[in-house]
């Protein structure tokens, strides 16, 4: 899995702090680091620039002579790029600067002089677009850095997802975030959300769990007048930072969401729901469905299925149905958070193999409370990019009553269990940043946090906080005691 630095500041304030030994410091407390990438290091002198005029070349089909206003001055450039078109804003590296590695100097080509290049997402290394120059359709000043426009620059490390098996709550990256402000003792910020309580009143999408064993919660929500069809420049570069490619804006708003808070979503086509219900049952004797991917696929009765009332929809967990895809017709849609039995998930993603980055958080076991947060994550952004508005209730179904874990905390056990000598104060601290609540001694484990069920849990907490390197080695003690025959 791959967590950018750029998106974990949003929740805790970093500055100041030397990336590379926190995220060292991380492979000490919490999960294993593999690799870190610097993105965007190697961009120098990349600015945003128009097209004043376009020429075609006199002995090239492909290349076209183009004046490019800089901000400073206005370069001659040569450019085979077929979107090329007067007016356009586009990434500009100028004489002198870098991409991909590589210094821009004067060169001729085909017999005239290049005084620059005119960029595309691949070259630039924010997406893998390379059909043709990324256009700008951001208002910015000619001459600017893209660089500072845009999240460009990143540093992104690849955690081993084996060392998360049993930490699904870290899967995201707010749960990473988490981590991070309990290694340096700085504020989790919390998560925006839009306040979707003046809606409740309105009815909302009509919501049927007919297997409460397989199905534990199903959030849904309602969103009308989509008008914009492409995500943001800087929600495109992290989704492609982290090994996602942009599709539309709203599956990669779903994906964002996924990314950010753990929680997989999906987006339906309202108008593609009979009678505009959903139904999550097993799939019966027979039943069919084609996938996004474009595969058709034959259900057994053991699978769960999001329906309606014709019929399936979307594999539970796994992946949506073409059969309610959003296409650019679209106008309303129905946002879908749910929480599903993990193992339940796990088996059908395998016998259908198909597994997913949604399969793979479900399978893992989810936070019951993960699922309106993300409803509401997901209207906040809607909302923020003028992309849609909220006018329905949301309908939370819940059919697994939560269950809250309390533990003791026994400052003398844990430290006798570790053979430490930890400060109890050190303990709170530590459990109150990472959202354990303390009344007098009892712990109250977080949502969030399944794999915490008794104190040489807690106690593990406490130790890769403090650090294993300082937990002295000593030789096993015990007595021994010679056997025989009775």
């Amino acid at each position: 899995m791959l967590i950018s630095m750029n998106w974990i500041n949003d929740f805790v304030d970093l500055s100041g702090l030397d990336l590379e030994k926190l995220i060292h410091q991380f492979t000490l407390s919490t999960a294993e680091v593999e690799d870190i990438y610097y993105m965007g290091r190697d961009i120098k002198d990349v600015v945003v620039a128009r097209i004043v005029s376009i020429e075609n070349h006199p002995d090239s089909k492909k290349l076209h002579l183009l004046k490019v206003d800089a901000g400073d001055k206005v370069y001659d450039c040569v450019c085979g790029a077929p979107n090329v078109r007067e007016g356009m804003l586009v990434a500009f590296a100028r004489e002198g600067g870098s991409v991909s590695g590589m210094e821009i100097t004067c060169a001729k080509i085909a017999g005239y002089e290049s005084h620059g290049m005119c960029c595309s997402e691949k070259e630039l290394g924010i997406s893998a677009d390379h059909s043709g120059l990324w256009e700008i359709t951001d208002d910015l000043p000619l001459g600017t850095q893209i660089t500072d426009a845009y999240g460009v620059k990143d540093v992104v490390f690849e955690v081993d997802n084996k060392s998360l098996t049993n930490r699904p709550d870290l899967w995201g990256h707010y749960g990473i975030a988490r981590e991070f402000a309990a290694l340096t003792n700085r504020e989790l910020k919390p998560v925006s959300r839009m306040d979707l309580t003046p809606y409740a009143s309105l009815p909302g999408i009509d919501i049927d769990i007919r297997d409460k064993e397989l199905c534990y919660r199903y959030t849904g929500l309602k969103v009308r007048n989509i008008t914009k069809k492409v995500s943001p420049v800087d929600m495109r570069i992290r989704l492609f930072y982290c090994g996602m490619r942009a599709i539309n804006l709203l599956a990669d708003l779903t994906n964002y969401l996924m990314l950010e808070l753990g929680q997989p979503m999906h987006a339906f086509d309202y108008a593609c729901l009979h009678d505009g219900k959903i139904i999550v049952r097993r799939a019966e004797e027979g039943e069919s469905l084609r996938t996004l991917d474009g595969n058709d696929h034959a259900l057994t009765p053991g699978m769960l299925v999001i329906a309606d009332p014709e019929g399936p929809v979307a594999l539970a967990g796994v992946m949506g149905g073409a059969n309610s895809e959003i296409t650019d017709e679209t106008t309303t849609i129905v946002f879908e958070s749910a929480n599903f039995l993990g193992h339940s998930i796990r088996k059908t993603a395998i016998a259908l193999g198909m597994r997913t980055d949604a399969s793979g958080r479900f399978e893992k076991g989810l936070d019951l409370f993960a699922t309106v947060p993300a409803v509401d994550r997901a209207c906040e952004l809607v909302e923020m990019l003028g992309a849609g508005e909220v006018f329905d209730g949301t309908i939370d179904v819940l059919a697994k009553e939560p269950e809250t874990t309390f533990i003791e905390l026994d400052d003398k056990r844990i430290n006798a269990l570790l053979g430490t000598d930890i400060p109890r104060e050190f303990m709170t601290d530590t459990l109150t940043s990472l959202g354990f609540e303390l009344n007098g001694n009892t712990l109250t484990v977080p949502s969030w946090r399944g794999d915490c069920t008794m104190l040489a849990d807690i106690a593990e907490e406490c130790a890769r906080f403090w650090g294993y390197d300082k937990i002295e080695a000593t030789d096993i003690r015990g007595a021994a005691t010679q056997g025989g025959y009775s």
